[in-house]
């Protein structure tokens, strides 16, 4: 019984999900409009378009997509997977088929890669080191 007490909070830590997860999953498919990829400048993002419709499409840390070598440029087709919060989605997903390239950008539980390591997991990108 005692090994349950401490098994218990391991087990609720590993389903716990990001609050990203509330939101509807959607597919975005489009050309890239303008890229904001510059150091200082906030979060990464892309406005891609779409049948006559701009979306902003969240990226993460500008580090990560540096290290993983992921450079969007405007005009570019992008397609991807993310989580529709009002008007904009934030990146699950994202894919350059002209170059090949594919970022993943959350875990299954909606958490961004780039900070897994600060969920009590200790796996995945930097190791939890800050």
């Amino acid at each position: 019984m005692a090994w349950l007490l401490v098994l218990a909070p391991v087990l609720l830590a590993q389903q716990q999900k990001s609050p990203l997860t509330d939101n509807p999953v959607v597919d975005f498919r489009g050309r890239i409009q303008k890229v904001q990829l510059s150091p200082g400048q906030g979060t990464p993002y892309l406005e891609v378009v779409t049948g006559g419709k701009t979306t902003k499409v969240i990226l993460g840390s500008m580090r990560y997509l540096m290290d993983k070598d992921f450079n969007p440029k405007a005009g570019q087709e992008v397609l991807g997977r993310g989580y529709k919060v009002g008007e904009d989605v934030y990146a699950i997903q994202a894919e350059l088929p002209a170059e090949n390239k594919t970022l993943k950008l959350r875990d299954d539980n909606g958490y961004p890669l780039w900070i897994r390591g600060q969920h009590g997991q200790g796996k995945g990108y930097g190791g939890g080191k800050r």
